[in-house]
C-alpha cells in the first residue's frame, strides 16, 4: 500500500526526520530520499531537530534541510502535523528527536521507519533490518522495491555512498556484507567521485581540536584485566579551547586501537548540569548495545552504541568502574 501510494499520481505531503545530531548515514539517507521523493513530484521537507556537523556542508541538498529553532518551530509544527507521511530515518525511537517529539506524536500522518538499529518501536510501516551496516542500504532497497533504481542519479548516489562509508568506518566494520559492496558498486556506476568523497570525509584537524584530543589521550586509562579503556572530556575543556561536540568525533577509536583492547568508552560532558553522554565501541562479540541499554539508558549496535548518565562526570565514571568487573567473563572470551 505504501509503495503504490508513493508511486501513484496523487502527490503527498512528506516530512523526513533524521535523528538528533545527524551523522553521515542519517544525513546521506535523508538527503537521498529527499531527492528521490521530489523526483516523484511529492511535496517533501527534510527537518532536523538539531544542527548537523559542519563537516557535511558539502553534501548535495544540505542547504534544503530545515533546522529546528525557536523562530521556526511553529512552521515546523505545521509541516509535521499536516503531512501525509513522516519518514523516521536512522533511528528507532522518538526520544531521538527531542525537539520534535511532541509534534510527531500529535500528527495523524502515517509513520514510516527506515532504520537499522535493533529493538525498534512499532510504526505504521517498518523498513527495519539490524543486520545491515547502514540505513543507506535500506534506502537503496526502498527505491529498488519500487522498481525505480533508474531514478538514482549522481546526487542521490553520492548521498547514499556517504552513508555507507561513514557507518561502515570506510568499509572496515564487521557488519559489512557482499550486499554492502554490491550497492557501493551500483552507486559508483552513477558517476560519483569516490576519491573526492573520501577526502571530504577525512578528519580535519585545527590546533584547538588537536589540543582537545591531547587532553582526552592524557586521561586515557587502560584496564588490562578487562581489555577495556576509557577517557573523558568535560565542559571546561570545550570552553577553554572553544571547541564543540563535533571536535570529539573519533576520540573513542584511539583506545580501541590498543593491542588486546576490545572495549572502549568515552564520557563527554558538553555542559555542566546536563546529562553525561557516553559512547561505547567494541570488537568481536562483546555487545555494547546490551551494555548501554542495561546501565546507561542507551542502545545502538553490537559494536557501536551510546547512552547517557544523570550523574556527574566523576560519578558516572565511578559507576562504570563498579560494574565492569561483572563483565569479566564476557570480555576475556571476546578476545
Amino acid at each position: 500500500m505504501l509503495f503504490s501510494n508513493i508511486n501513484g499520481i496523487n502527490k503527498k505531503k512528506i516530512v523526513l526526520l533524521p535523528h538528533d545530531h545527524p551523522d553521515g548515514d542519517a544525513l546521506g539517507s535523508s538527503l537521498a530520499l529527499l531527492f528521490y521523493l521530489r523526483k516523484l513530484q511529492h511535496n517533501v521537507d527534510l527537518i532536523s531537530s538539531t544542527e548537523y556537523s559542519k563537516s557535511f556542508q558539502w553534501l548535495p541538498g544540505i542547504k534544503d534541510i530545515i533546522v529546528f529553532s525557536e523562530k521556526n518551530k511553529f512552521l515546523i509544527r505545521k509541516k509535521i502535523e499536516n503531512s501525509d507521511y513522516i519518514f523516521l530515518i536512522d533511528f528507532n525511537n522518538i526520544s531521538r528527536i527531542k525537539n520534535l517529539r511532541n509534534f510527531l506524536v500529535s500528527s495523524r500522518a502515517k509513520k514510516v521507519l527506515i532504520d537499522h538499529h535493533p529493538h525498534p518501536s512499532y510504526f505504521d510501516f517498518m523498513f527495519s533490518d539490524p543486520k545491515v551496516s547502514a540505513t543507506s542500504i535500506l534506502v537503496f532497497r526502498f527505491i529498488s522495491n519500487m522498481n525505480n533504481l533508474n531514478k538514482i542519479d549522481k546526487e542521490i548516489a553520492t548521498c547514499l555512498y556517504v552513508g555507507l562509508m561513514t557507518d561502515t568506518g570506510f568499509f572496515r566494520f564487521p557488519s559489512i556484507t557482499s550486499e554492502t559492496h554490491f550497492i557501493a558498486g551500483k552507486l559508483i556506476e552513477k558517476g560519483i567521485h569516490v576519491s573526492n568523497i573520501y577526502n571530504l570525509l577525512q578528519e580535519k584537524y585545527n590546533e584547538n581540536r588537536l589540543k582537545l584530543l591531547s587532553k582526552a589521550l592524557n586521561r586515557l586509562r587502560v584496564l588490562k584485566k578487562y581489555h577495556t579503556t576509557y577517557t573523558s572530556i568535560d565542559a571546561s575543556d570545550l570552553n577553554i579551547l572553544s571547541c564543540k561536540k563535533e571536535d570529539t568525533e573519533g576520540v573513542i577509536y584511539y583506545g580501541l586501537g590498543i593491542e588486546n583492547i576490545i572495549f572502549s568508552v568515552f564520557f563527554f560532558e558538553e555542559k555542566i548540569k546536563e546529562p553525561i553522554k557516553i559512547s561505547f565501541r567494541s570488537k568481536g562479540n562483546f555487545d555494547v548495545s546490551l551494555f548501554a541499554r542495561k546501565h546507561f539508558k542507551g542502545g545502538g549496535h553490537k559494536n557501536a552504541a551510546g547512552g547517557i548518565s544523570e550523574k556527574s562526570l566523576s560519578e558516572s565514571i565511578k559507576y562504570f568502574l563498579s560494574i565492569i568487573p561483572d563483565y569479566y567473563s564476557s570480555l576475556i572470551t571476546s578476545i
